[in-house]
């Protein structure tokens, strides 16, 4: 037999003890924090940046400029040496927002401070469980950018980009960082390495005296052998596509050229005498058929600064002379208004020029000589674009990054230089400062064209202040290699002038937590069990502002979706 089916108007379905109502929404309510704290506490957790460490990939707390030169729009920090939490920022009265596009030093105080414009920091999303996985496809892996527990308390939560892994030898040497496994080198350098992290510990830890004074005499006979077995084995740790992305840097747009050009401020120059170019009308345009080559060239300091900084300090560290950027890009549209000529970028890097070359029929070529023009200069390789039209605009770019020269078009790399024809000679690199970069240059020859949106940029150059042997500050640094063991990662921020991280993580920045593991822990690291997370994505950067209502006015509650951003 059929059962009989319920009437849902029946007062035993409709009726219900009050008492029951109540507790059935009570155990709703716990069950939804229980979720949402389990949720925080292991897929996905919300930060606030509160300074400027990762800028300007990251802005902490801050005002906003439109410089009054050129146009810009940037960001600069507060001026807030010593990383206070968010509440107690302040602007200061002789602050300085140093455009990053055209260097004119803009006063905030008329513009921002005055009326208490400051804006927080962004907010930011963080995967947590695919480091509480891990493996190869989930954990952690080189140019994330990673929350942390700082290795000062344990508590207080970090993030900066992750720069080295377990298991490998990394060492900064003129801006970029190199790395190399530690089972490929020998067991004495091995060993000379370990005995400068054992001395590091010695000296956290208050040592015997006659220990830590054995240890430097030994260091100081043994390290050299150490550091030529690195320069033969050391590879340049390439950034990813993805952060490569970000960590390029304006050094100057000619769609915002300044009104006034004053000391440091870039600027299109004519090299040639009866020039036939023209760099007015936000343009670079010449029509020279049937002339030799002629060119321009970018006048401007090419350095680490970022406008993110304002305190004077901050401001001359990161563009002190002694860290020049050679590390370039010169990007533009290209159109050839006649069909015939040649179009070439130079790009210098210590004795090298690299020069990409693309003809008005498709030939594309990228071309090694000598700075100073003695020898043969060397085709490295060439091709034609594919379906190639003259009449067409074209998105050209040329770059010399991470020891790898590129020739793009329209997005897609079509040239490139490999490391048997391209690579660092690291002995001579760590014993010489890099010298002043030679600017960029344009040239054209028997060619009528116009370029367009015309940008040079930098790239990210971390600073490695080097220090005397031995081995016991500036971790990692240049002539101060770090031997990363099992589940040690190594930290760097992307506002390298103004970054606390793995680099300068001193005797008082290891907090009770690490004290206690005693020698496990390796100062300067941050260890697996202390990473939280990859950040993924800024949710809610520093909202927009309106007067239309008065009490909301100095709070930032419209969402700024332009903004709105994947980390990478």
């Amino acid at each position: 037999m059929t059962e009989p089916t319920a009437n849902p108007n029946s007062p035993e379905l409709s009726q219900q003890h009050p008492q029951e109502t109540i507790r059935e929404t009570f155990d709703s309510i716990v069950i939804a924090f229980i979720l949402a704290f389990v949720f925080r506490a292991f897929i996905i957790e919300a930060f606030v940046i509160p300074t400027g460490s990762m800028a300007a990939t990251l802005n902490g707390a801050h005002g906003n400029m439109i410089c009054e030169n050129c146009g810009w729009e940037f960001a600069y920090g507060l001026n807030d040496p010593a990383n206070a939490p968010r509440g107690m920022m302040s602007f200061d009265e002789q602050s300085l927002a140093v455009c990053q596009n055209c260097r004119y030093r803009n006063d905030t105080r008329d513009t921002n401070d005055a009326r208490r414009n400051q804006k927080s920091g962004d907010r930011i999303l963080v995967f947590k469980w695919p480091f509480d996985i891990g493996g190869e496809l989930l954990g952690p892996k080189r140019w994330d950018v990673v929350v942390f527990k700082t290795p000062s308390d344990g508590t207080t939560n970090f993030i900066k980009r992750l720069a080295g892994l377990p298991n490998e030898v990394l060492q900064i040497i003129d801006g970029d960082v190199y790395s190399v496994a530690t089972d490929k080198l020998s067991d004495e350098s091995r060993s000379t390495l370990d005995q400068a992290r054992h001395l590091k510990y010695l000296r956290r830890a208050n040592g015997d005296p006659m220990e830590i004074a054995r240890l430097d005499q030994e260091l100081s006979e043994s390290i050299g052998e150490a550091l030529a077995e690195l320069d033969k084995k050391l590879q340049i740790a390439r950034k990813s596509e993805i952060a490569q992305k970000v960590l390029w840097k304006i050094a100057y747009d000619h769609d915002y050229p300044p009104k006034e050009i004053g000391d440091d401020q870039p600027q299109w120059v004519v090299v040639d005498d009866d020039s036939l170019w023209t760099i007015d009308n936000r343009k670079l345009s010449i029509n020279g058929i049937g002339q030799p080559q002629q060119r321009v060239e970018l006048s401007a300091k090419l350095d680490g600064f970022c406008s993110y900084n304002t305190l004077h300090r901050w401001v001359n560290r990161s563009r002190n002379r002694h860290f020049p950027v050679s590390d370039l890009r010169v990007r533009f549209v290209l159109e050839f208004r006649e069909e015939s000529g040649a179009v070439r970028v130079g790009l210098t890097k210590r004795d090298d020029l690299f020069i990409g070359e693309i003809l008005s029929d498709g030939t594309a070529r990228i071309i090694r000589t000598l700075r100073d023009g003695s020898g043969e200069p060397t085709e490295l390789c060439s091709t034609r674009i594919p379906n190639f039209d003259a009449d067409r605009k074209i998105e050209f770019a040329f770059q010399n990054v991470d020891y790898r020269v590129e020739l793009i078009v329209d997005g897609k790399t079509i040239l490139a230089t490999n490391n048997n024809q391209y690579a660092p000679e690291l002995g001579q690199l760590r014993q010489t400062p890099p010298p002043q970069t030679p600017p960029p240059y344009i040239a054209a020859d028997n060619a009528n064209i116009e370029l367009t949106h015309v940008v040079v940029e930098v790239d990210q150059y971390y600073i490695s202040n080097s220090a005397r042997l031995p081995l016991v500050t500036n971790w990692g640094t240049q002539n101060n290699p770090i031997l990363l063991r099992e589940n040690e990662f190594f930290m760097l921020g992307d506002n390298t002038a103004q970054s606390k991280d793995s680099r300068l993580w001193n005797y008082e920045d290891v907090g009770p937590h690490l004290q206690v593991r005693g020698e496990s822990y390796q100062q300067g690291t941050v260890p697996r069990d202390q990473l939280i997370g990859r950040a993924f994505f800024v949710y809610w950067p520093s909202g927009l502002r309106t007067s239309l209502i008065p009490f909301l006015k100095d709070r930032g509650w419209i969402p700024n979706f332009g903004n709105m951003r994947w980390i990478r």
